[in-house]
């Protein structure tokens, strides 16, 4: 039983490796592996991250769902990717802060995947408490 859960968790989680957005803004035709599959990366979002972000930002963005959270909280981690995700959502941002987590709520993620569709990737966490 406890490998039928394991199997389906497992399967929940998105697998990929990410590129810089200096790497992806190189490519013709940019995309990233996820799950083993092609996914294409609409040009137009990386035009919009590089007027915002530096190319060392990695793409797909990780907006996580942490079970640990509180119901409808996500959490974004990285210096770049918070930078980003503050000036999407019009947000203040310090970029001398040592800070390098940002929780948003579900009506946020609805904006903010409006806004990045393929360059943000939701990944769901388990805790096993």
């Amino acid at each position: 039983m406890d490998k039928e859960i394991y199997r389906l968790i497992y399967d929940l989680s998105p697998r990929f490796k990410r590129k810089t957005l200096g790497e992806l803004l190189n490519e013709d035709k940019p995309y990233i592996i996820v799950n083993g599959k092609r996914h294409r990366i609409k040009k137009r979002e990386l035009l919009k991250l590089k007027e915002i972000a530096s190319e060392d930002l990695e793409i797909p963005i990780v907006l996580e769902v942490d079970a640990s959270l509180e119901s409808g909280t996500i959490k974004v981690s990285g210096k770049e990717a918070v930078k980003v995700v503050s000036k999407i959502l019009g947000r203040e941002y310090n970029p001398f802060s040592e800070e390098d987590v940002l929780y948003i709520y579900k009506p946020e993620l609805r904006i903010l995947r409006r806004e990045l569709p393929t360059t943000t990737q939701l990944l769901f966490r388990l805790s096993m408490d």
